[in-house]
Order: structure tokens, then sequence, then C-alpha cells
């Protein structure tokens, strides 16, 4: 949107509103439940009506940070392999539960929201919510922003800060300034905002220990992210494996194998990133004109029948269903934007 202002031209940051408010009550939990299937699968608390359910979702677009306010009745969500490869999202999302309780979940691990406390998540990773009524901020920021700036860009999920926590607090207002000053921010402003953004929640998560990184000898943890930049940075090269990062790590091949054994084995832990390194490869439709195999190829996997096998049991369906599900999912991501709901699309093509 754009405005003139003593003959200049403002570019107005997108914003978008979407409420339940004019759909008819037995039909809105289904409408909330297609709105959300763009990160997560939604359902109802067993007995709940949903003739009483409510939700509204306000959205400012920053480029590549998404800022919202959720306000919604009770539900479940669930993020699973399905949804992942279904969309191929793998953002970061940052919440401050304003309002309500909320129980979220990943694995074997749970955490309790009350009211002012804030939580980081990665829509990379299987997990959900358990929420009452409820009402939240986010910032939700493309991973290829934040992730360079991270000390353990995958050990982020769940990562929480109580309410009275100083850091929390400064979040908090942040996010209150830039929310409050968003309808006054131009496009080059907004763009101005989003690095001192991104490095104020990076200095925040990097200040805040992972239940996982307690008992971590600091040399351990330093040599951990080392490890895992350099696998990520050389996801394409054919030559990524141990032999590789024991010479660049500087560590002995038994010490290599002890990093990495929470993960499976390193073996296991690079062929896993590569795998959703495809998966984000196969939904960019930059690559819509190459053939499945071919970008399976790009990332090390040279047997196509093994490689198939291996993406279904991930992420619960083929390649190819993935590649065929594109189209469909942008398609019908323009067309919400006729129904108030552009922000799905933000969602799928934030970067």
């Amino acid at each position: 949107m754009s405005e003139v202002i003593q003959g200049e031209t403002i570019s107005r940051l997108p914003r978008n509103s979407f409420s339940l408010e004019s759909i008819r009550q037995k039909d809105r939990f289904a409408v909330w439940r297609e709105s959300l299937a763009c990160l997560c699968e939604a359902e109802l608390h067993s007995g709940d009506d949903q003739l009483d359910f409510f939700g509204e979702v306000k959205s400012v677009l920053f480029g590549s940070i998404m800022l919202s306010q959720v306000t919604a009745q009770a539900h479940i969500a669930n993020r699973t392999n399905a949804a992942m490869a279904k969309d191929g999202v793998d953002h970061y999302l940052l919440m401050v539960h304003d309002e309500g309780e909320a129980e979220f979940y990943a694995g074997d691990r749970s955490v309790t929201l009350g009211k002012g406390d804030t939580i980081f998540l990665d829509f990379s990773q299987e997990g959900g919510s358990f929420s009452r009524s409820y009402s939240n901020r986010s910032i939700l920021i493309a991973r290829e922003q934040l992730a360079p700036l991270l000390q353990g860009p995958d050990d982020c999920n769940l990562k929480t800060l109580p309410a009275a926590h100083p850091l929390n607090q400064i979040l908090r207002e942040h996010i209150s300034s830039i929310s409050a000053q968003s309808n006054k921010l131009d496009m080059q402003q907004a763009q101005q905002v989003v690095p001192a953004t991104m490095g104020l929640i990076a200095a925040c998560l990097n200040g805040v220990p992972h239940d996982s990184e307690a008992g971590r000898d600091g040399v351990n943890l330093a040599l951990m992210t080392r490890a895992r930049r350099i696998i990520e940075a050389n996801l394409t090269n054919p030559n990524l494996s141990p032999d590789l990062l024991t010479g660049a790590v500087n560590v002995s091949r038994s010490k290599l194998y002890e990093l990495f054994l929470p993960y499976g084995g390193v073996s296991k832990y690079i062929r896993d990133r590569r795998m959703k390194a495809v998966l984000r490869a196969l939904m960019d439709p930059r690559n819509t004109h190459r053939a499945t195999y071919q970008v399976a190829l790009d990332f090390g996997f040279t047997n196509e029948s093994s490689f198939s096998r291996m993406f279904k049991h991930n992420f619960g369906f083929s390649p190819r269903d993935v590649r065929a599900r594109l189209d469909d999912i942008t398609t019908a991501a323009r067309a919400q934007s006729q129904q108030g709901r552009q922000y799905e699309d933000w969602i799928l093509n934030l970067s």
C-alpha cells in the first residue's frame, strides 16, 4: 500500500486482519482450521462446542519477519512431519503469551505458559500446543535470516523466558514499540528495524541455556556449534562426511561421535539435515522445472529409490506428492488473499 505525502510516495507496510466474526457460527472452526493449515493441524478439545469458537489474526509484514496478534478460543494445534512435508515451512516463531494458559510440547518435553511468558518455536521440528482461550503476540522469522546468529540453531525449540525475566521484559517492550509504530513506518524504515529485532532475539536466545545444554561443557558446546555450521554450509558438498568434520573442527573421530550421540550419530544428523534441505528445495518455485531426483542428487542422495523410501519415512509423503501439491498450495494461498487471509501467503513465502 502506498500514499503520497508532500509530493513523495510512501510505501506503507502490508497489513492483514482475519476474523471469524462474519463467518456463520457452525462454519467458524472449519474456516479457522483451514487457515491454520499453512502451519499446523488444528482440532477442538474433546467436548468443546464448535458453535462457541472465535478466532482473529492481525498481521503486519516487515519483509523477512511477520508481526502478529492472535486471539482465539480453546483448541489444539499440532505441527507434524506430514504438515512439514505439505508446506515446507521451517521458520522460527517468538511468541509472547498475553492472556490465558497454554501447554507446548515436543517429543518428551513440555512447558506451560502463563500470562507474560515468552516461548520460542522451531517449525522445522514436530510439536504442538494445548491452549485454552488465549491472546498472544508473535514474530515469525525466516530461518535463513536468524539461524546464522544463533549458537545452536537446532536447539532453540521450546526455549522459554518467564514473565519476570529481564530479557523477557526487554523483548516485550520491543515488540510493543514496533507494533505501536508499525502504522507509521514505511518499507525502508521497517527494513532498518529488522536487523535490530533479530539481533535482540538472538541475544536473548543465546543467553538462555536449553535444557539439553545444562550439563554440557562450554568447550563441547562451542565444538558442536562449529560442527553444525560446517554441516549447514556443506549440505551440497559430496565430500561432507565424518572425516571432513574431524579435520575442519579439529577433533578426533571418537570425540565427534560423542558430540552427535544425542542425535543418533553424525551420519544420521547429516542425512536428516540434507533431507530437510531437499524438502525446502522441492517447495521452492525456482526448482519446479527440475526433476525430483535432480534436486535430491544436489544433496548427495545418489540412489533414487532409497531416497524416496527415506523421504516418505521421514515426512509421511513421497517427494512426488510434495511436488504435486506445490501448485495447489500456491493457488490456494492466492485465493485466500481475497478473503482477508493474505497472512497465509506471507507465511508460505517468508524469506
